[in-house]
């Protein structure tokens, strides 16, 4: 088979530029880390112990309450758990779907 010169050229053209493209993030530039030093606006204070701590909103003029976490229990892990699976069997089905339908239609 035989193509015009025009279309083969404006093909080789985009393959060129498409592969300078492509080969972009592959050329990499010499990168160099500079330290911040902290500001004395910084501070980091412990509260309670370190198993977790579960933060709340401010309520604008109010303060900010912080408590620990509640892990949670063998019911909510469960439902989460479910929910999970849940969502990833419509996820099959709807793409099973939709490519049923293309199937189909074309």
């Amino acid at each position: 088979m035989v193509y015009p010169a025009g279309i083969v050229r404006r093909a080789f053209v985009a393959l060129v530029l498409l592969t300078g493209l492509a080969a972009a993030p592959l050329r990499s530039v010499g990168q160099t880390v500079t330290p911040i030093n902290p500001t004395v606006e910084q501070r980091v204070e412990a509260v309670g112990p370190a198993q977790g701590q579960r933060v709340g909103g401010v309520v604008p003029g109010g303060e900010q309450a912080v408590g620990p976490v509640v892990p949670p229990t063998a019911n909510e892990k469960a439902a989460e758990t479910t929910g999970k699976v849940a969502v990833g069997f419509m996820a099959v089905v709807l793409s099973i779907a939709a490519m049923a339908a293309q199937i189909m239609f074309i």
